[in-house]
């Protein structure tokens, strides 16, 4: 297939065990009727998985997101894993650029598993003053960090590098739009696809539950 060879022309892998690996993970999806992608992998790429990031890493295929994504066929995915970089693109328009890519990607029945900061959450703990919240937010914040608004402010924004924040609302709006027809809250590690129960970051909350969004989207 064409866009099998552009893919492995573009690896920046480094030796040759990520080479056979990479093309082994491409044949075996071509075999079993589906890639599966992890977007945005940073430091922490999938095992079997093809990792994707905009920068280099070993085993990780550099592709800039979402105009990358081009270069995979229709229906040619069965699961795509984006944890913590949909917050990072400018909404509607890049955000919503991304997850039509993902729906065209996608084969029928095919599913993107979504992670972004739970906003709501901390929007909730702010107006109850909920202090054990926040407790936990300022070891996960700047020092700098000390009042309610402060926290809040840094979850939606962190430095600049977050462009939008989520609620379940404006998400399902987003992949509905898409053509996502089955749109569901999940949580940590618990997505009804046993292949997407790869969740990594997974901080809690006061309640014992997590501070992340998590919604699982079938096409």
């Amino acid at each position: 297939m064409a866009w099998l060879r552009a893919l492995r022309s573009s690896r920046p892998f480094v030796h040759r065990s990520e080479r056979r690996a990479f093309s082994a993970a491409l044949a075996g999806a071509d075999r079993n009727g589906g890639l599966k992608l992890n977007l945005g992998c940073g430091p922490k790429p999938l095992p079997r998985w093809i990792n994707i990031d905009d920068r280099v890493r070993p085993g990780v295929l550099v592709m800039r997101l979402p105009e990358g994504l081009r270069r995979f066929a229709d229906a040619s995915a069965r699961y795509i894993y984006a944890s913590h970089v949909l917050e990072h693109l400018d909404y509607p328009a890049t955000a919503s650029a991304l997850v039509r890519e993902c729906h065209r990607i996608l084969i029928p029945g095919g599913v993107l598993r979504l992670v972004v900061p739970g906003i709501e959450k901390i929007i909730n703990a702010y107006v109850a003053d909920n202090h054990a919240f926040f407790a936990i937010q300022s070891e996960l914040h700047p020092s700098w960090c000390t009042t309610k608004l402060e926290h809040l402010m840094y979850a939606l924004q962190q430095d600049g590098e977050h462009k939008y924040g989520y609620d379940f609302e404006t998400l399902h709006k987003l992949l509905s739009g898409a053509g996502f027809r089955t749109i569901a809250r999940s949580d940590y590690n618990a997505s009804e696809f046993d292949a997407l129960r790869v969740d990594t970051r997974g901080i809690r909350d006061d309640a014992g539950g997590y501070l992340s969004l998590f919604v699982d989207a079938v096409k």
